[in-house]
């Protein structure tokens, strides 16, 4: 129990309830409930324990009595709450909070009435006692959660969600004078009550559900509580300002006005705690508070004022207290008609006066205060206030003189909708408007609240992107993730369980906005409710078609949510148009939410058409837009009934826009928004569409180049099934070469052989039905089947034919692919240096649409200006593809480049390729790719060799021969000549030899010219070492002879000197 219960403001006699205060009604009389909503709302159970043994021993009539008087008791408390009773089932009572308004703290309202009926029962049961000989018990149960909402029909509301279920289950496992809440309700109110842990709780058919048993809940305090213990961070500007006009009000002896503005946790009180917490000793600070709701509760903000002030004494009534007020008004001759009035506005006393006596008290007072010394008076919520008490603040404000009193009301904007004129005309009122904290402040205070351990960087970024500058959203958030374990603390850091992409609202925050949104008039709440379905950005005229409302109010609405700085104006994507922002996100989603399915479903449908009207000429560039839209009308068509005409309808006209826009970002080498836009195509299609086939097998070969090779290999395993199933076969023939190729990727062994069965099988059915795309894809696979094999002009032959292919198909990203691997045939065969860079030059022309196929090629041309020696070219030309390939998020083409590697080690720099080639392997490693990672094996192995590791290096190429399908030749060259050198350094010169002629031997079947020449080097070594020099330097000019072809100037000269060195040996 509260020992301050003296101090209500509330004459009337109610049961002693700690935990109540008394409401008032929900909402001003202006409000207007709209149409059916998804909101989110508090459900309240309260049923009788066995209320059969009352049928059973009292007369009907008595019966109906005493439920009647049970009923009215137990009503009265929900709608002081702010509730309403929905309906009585049985002899049970329903009650909703949150309806036909959401108010930010519905579930602590629900809570509080659940305490009080509690202990409402307790009083009624002693009268029950008395006339019926009997005693009640009930049990509660409360729930938070979203419903589906209507209008007030026949007496009660249509609230339907599974919200309302879990309430009565959690009434049903309560004992008898417990109340139970859910962890949804609890969430919201963890601050305000004292819980215990129930365990789970049995409930019908041997089911069970968890909750917590409300053992009381604290008198007036908020549901959640900000947390200041954290550092003071940013606002410095405005506590400055603060200070100034504190000691204009001191030093000019005035009493000034400030208000402090700004949206619900952005900061206001952490603000003024800071100025005050700064004030001298001599400064007498005093609080109050304004509530959201209750009965004679105009005055609770000077209620609480006085009781800080009056602390100390302790007065325990009415009279004892007016004595203290008094005292403190010593010499004022009019002390004790001052204290009269003051207690009697908080209803203690026979000396309540007028309103104007109130307020001329109030200031009498504060001025007694402040000549001992400055006064400041700081009242919170003051949108809340009712307007006597604004009255009462503009009093002090316009009427007290030569007394340094400084009066700080803290409000939302919302303060402006009741008092449009508050603060106007005073030359001694400021106003202080609190902005969004900056991105580096959100930060900041978000590295405070979890303390030393640092967050991961994108971790951090994602939270403060998600916070947009408020600071108790930043709280609520990290809060929420560390509960939830999607942050968690290691030894030292913390560690995101996720990519943190999606972020759910807090349930606080959400209450919050939705409030906000409720409280407005309905013209306003249309236009929000409309304008979210087309995003954070909205057009005037997509609004107004989706809205529909009379044009001179749909103006206002727009002009009056400008003012209420709840939209901003934006530049418009249309010419002739006006465009608007959402000032948060948060406020968009909380809209969107507000709609129904259906009504979401219906909104989509005509955005899309609103937004082909309006696009007309540039329709290809909202293409995507447009199939989102459609994509969503039919996801929540079909979510609230079965599949139909009208849905099928939908999702194949979403399905042709997402498609072609996938296709054009294929294209423009995209791939995180192809992937993202074919597997929604492939969703929406019904499930034995035979169109999936050939679009999985595209989508797989997506996956397939931006690494996602597990994937792709379940794209693949569904575009099988379907094609097995249609008995088709050229979409067969498609999806078994996409095998092929994730089958080489794998690094399957004996796949190389399968895939050059597989392309001699499928050429001739593509070739029988003139398809086109299957004979470049067909193509492509020889290619790469010759590639492997290291013969790169017949892999330019069978990509020409590819790409010839590709060009009647009409194909470009095809297209562009391959002319990737022409150049990097022009890079590894025996094409000379100098016609591969003119090549490579012309094709990076060629495929200017495409960034990835520009990267692909600058990393050839990187490595054939390299082997000429113009270094600081191929660097330049290396960093641009690295960084174009990072924004593509092409990770196993950034990943499976030795190209870097090359350049450094031609360039005598071996530490530096090390790093280069480590760094790609253990990216190919993590990925579980094997084809790129043998190769990645034996390039790190020759560098570790370079540097004189022996061992690691050996490890490395023993790696290689594991991973290495037998038919990658490259591969099976270099762990062979990495091997031959450790042997020939041990003096192991048979084995060192046998290695090294198995390295040239498979060479040597190749018309790869440095990895012949490079061999023949190897070679050249092992033979020096077994001191058998004519041979050596036969092998040295072998390889000397082979650099001089490709034009390797960098290797030749290289070479020439070794070859000097072993003739004179």
């Amino acid at each position: 129990m509260s020992s301050d219960n003296h101090l209500r403001p509330n004459p009337k006699r109610r049961p002693k309830v700690a935990s109540s205060v008394p409401a008032k009604p929900a909402a001003p009389a202006a409000r207007q409930p709209g149409p059916d909503a998804r909101k989110t709302v508090t459900i309240l159970f309260a049923d009788i324990v066995d209320s059969s043994r009352l049928s059973l021993s009292l007369d009907p009539e008595a019966l109906r009595n005493l439920l009647s008087r049970y009923f009215g008791e137990l009503s009265a408390v929900v709608q002081r709450h702010g509730g309403i009773v929905n309906n009585y089932i049985g002899d049970a009572i329903m009650a909703v909070f949150g309806m036909p308004f959401v108010h930010e703290d519905d579930a602590l309202r629900g809570v509080r009435a659940a305490v009080e009926m509690r202990e409402t029962l307790a009083i009624l049961n002693h009268e029950l006692e008395a006339g019926w000989g009997v005693r009640l018990m009930n049990r509660i149960g409360i729930n938070t959660g979203e419903v589906i909402a209507g209008d007030q029909t026949q007496g009660y509301l249509s609230v339907a969600g599974e919200a309302v279920i879990v309430a009565k289950r959690l009434e049903e496992a309560a004992t008898a004078n417990e109340i139970l809440i859910g962890e949804s309700t609890h969430k919201l109110v963890r601050d305000a009550v004292v819980v215990e842990p129930s365990g789970p709780r049995a409930l019908k058919r041997g089911a069970t559900i968890r909750a917590l048993v409300v053992l009381d809940v604290h008198a007036h305090a908020p549901g959640v509580a900000r947390r200041f213990d954290s550092p003071f961070v940013g606002r410095e500007r405005q506590r400055a300002l603060l200070e100034t006009v504190f000691r204009n009000a001191v030093g000019d002896r005035t009493c000034h006005l400030v208000t402090i503005l700004a949206d619900a946790g952005v900061g206001k009180s952490r603000l003024v705690r800071e100025f005050t917490s700064g004030l001298a000793e001599d400064v007498t600070v005093l609080h109050g508070r304004c509530l959201p709701y209750g009965e004679g509760i105009t005055y609770w903000p000077l209620a609480e004022i006085i009781r800080e002030l009056t602390r100390a004494e302790g007065p325990d009534s009415g009279k004892q207290l007016a004595a203290v007020v008094e005292a403190r008004l010593a010499g004022d001759e009019k002390a004790r008609l001052i204290a009269e009035r003051v207690t009697g506005a908080l209803g203690l006393g026979a000396g309540q006066g007028t309103t104007e006596e109130t307020a001329w008290a109030v200031r009498r007072l504060f001025e007694a205060l402040a000549r001992a010394g400055p006064l400041v008076v700081v009242v919170d919520d003051v949108h809340w206030a009712e307007s006597t008490f604004l009255d009462l603040v503009e009093h002090v404000a316009d009427f007290s003189r030569d007394f340094p009193i400084l009066l700080i009301c803290i409000a939302r904007p919302e303060l402006f909708d009741s008092r449009p004129g508050w603060g106007a005309g005073k030359r001694n009122a400021t106003s202080i408007v609190l902005e969004r904290l900056s991105d580096a402040e959100c930060r900041e205070l978000i590295s405070n609240l979890l303390g030393p351990a640092p967050l991961p960087p994108a971790a951090e970024s994602r939270i403060a992107s998600a916070a947009e500058g408020n600071a108790l959203f930043a709280e609520e958030l990290v809060a929420m993730l560390v509960d939830d374990a999607l942050l968690r603390q290691a030894p030292d850091s913390w560690v995101a369980a996720s990519d943190l992409v999606e972020l759910p609202v807090p349930a606080t925050m959400n209450a919050l906005l939705t409030a906000r949104l409720e409280g407005l008039p309905p013209i306003e709440r249309a236009i929000l409710t409309a304008a979210a379905v087309e995003g954070s950005v909205f057009h005037r005229g997509a609004v107004s078609a989706l809205a529909c409302p009379v044009l001179d109010t749909f103006e206002d609405g727009l002009l009056a949510l400008v003012r209420r700085d709840l939209i901003r104006p934006e530049a418009p994507l249309f010419a002739g148009e006006k465009a608007y922002r959402f000032r948060h996100v948060l406020i968009r989603d909380a809209a969107y939410r507000s709609l129904p399915k259906n009504a979401r479903a219906d909104l989509h449908e005509r955005f899309a058409a609103w937004l082909e009207l309006a696009a007309a000429d540039r329709l290809r560039e909202f293409e995507e837009i447009v199939g989102y839209h459609l994509e969503q009308a039919f996801q929540y068509r079909v979510a609230l009934g079965p599949r139909d005409v009208r849905s099928a309808s939908l999702a194949a006209r979403a399905c042709e826009r997402l498609e072609t826009a996938g296709r054009r970002a294929l294209v423009r080498s995209d791939l995180p928004a192809a992937i993202s836009l074919l597997e929604r195509v492939s969703r929406l299609l019904p499930t034995d569409d035979t169109r999936r086939i050939v679009l999985l097998a595209d989508l797989s070969g997506a996956l397939i180049e931006s690494g996602r090779l597990d994937d792709a290999g379940r794209a693949l395993d569904e575009a099988e099934r379907l094609a097995a199933a249609a008995d088709d076969r050229r979409l067969a023939a498609h999806v078994l070469v996409q095998r092929q190729f994730l089958r080489i990727f794998h690094g399957e062994e004996g796949g190389l052989e399968e895939a050059a069965r597989a392309a001699a099988a499928v050429i001739p059915v593509f070739e029988r039905l003139g398809d086109d795309l299957g004979l470049c894809r067909a193509r492509r696979l020889e290619a790469w089947l010759s590639f492997t094999a290291a013969r790169g002009e017949a892999a330019i032959a069978a990509w020409e034919q590819a790409a010839d292919h590709a060009r009647r198909a009409g194909d470009w990203h095809e297209y562009y692919e391959i002319l990737t691997w022409i150049a990097s045939s022009l890079w590894f065969g025996p094409t000379p240096a100098a016609e591969g860079i003119r090549r490579c030059e012309a094709m990076r022309v060629q495929v200017g649409e495409s960034p990835e196929s520009e990267a692909a090629i600058l990393r050839q041309l990187a490595c054939l200006n390299a082997i000429v020696g113009r270094f600081a070219i191929a660097r330049e030309l290396i960093a641009t593809s690295n960084a174009t390939y990072a924004d593509l998020g092409l990770t196993l083409y950034v990943a499976s480049s030795e190209h870097e590697a090359v350049i450094e080690l031609l360039a005598g720099n071996p530490a530096a390729a090390e790093r280069s080639a480590r760094a790609a392997y253990r990216a190919l490693e993590e990925m579980g790719e094997r084809a790129f990672r043998s190769t990645m094996a034996a390039s790190l192995a020759v560098v570790i060799l370079e540097q004189g590791r022996d061992e690691e290096a050996e490890d490395f190429a023993k790696l290689s021969a594991q991973l290495a399908a037998s038919g990658d030749l490259v591969t099976q060259v270099r762990w062979r000549r990495v091997r031959a050198r450790v042997h020939a350094r041990r003096a192991e010169l048979r084995a060192a030899e046998a290695l090294a002629r198995e390295a040239v031997t498979i060479a040597e079947a190749t018309d790869f010219v440095n990895d012949r020449a490079d061999a023949l080097v190897d070679l050249s070594h092992v033979l020096e070492a077994a001191r058998r020099g004519d041979e050596a330097v036969a092998a040295v000019s072998g390889a000397l002879h082979l650099y001089e072809l490709k034009g390797n100037v960098v290797a030749a000269a290289a070479t020439q000197l070794r070859l000097g060195k072993l003739v004179k040996m």
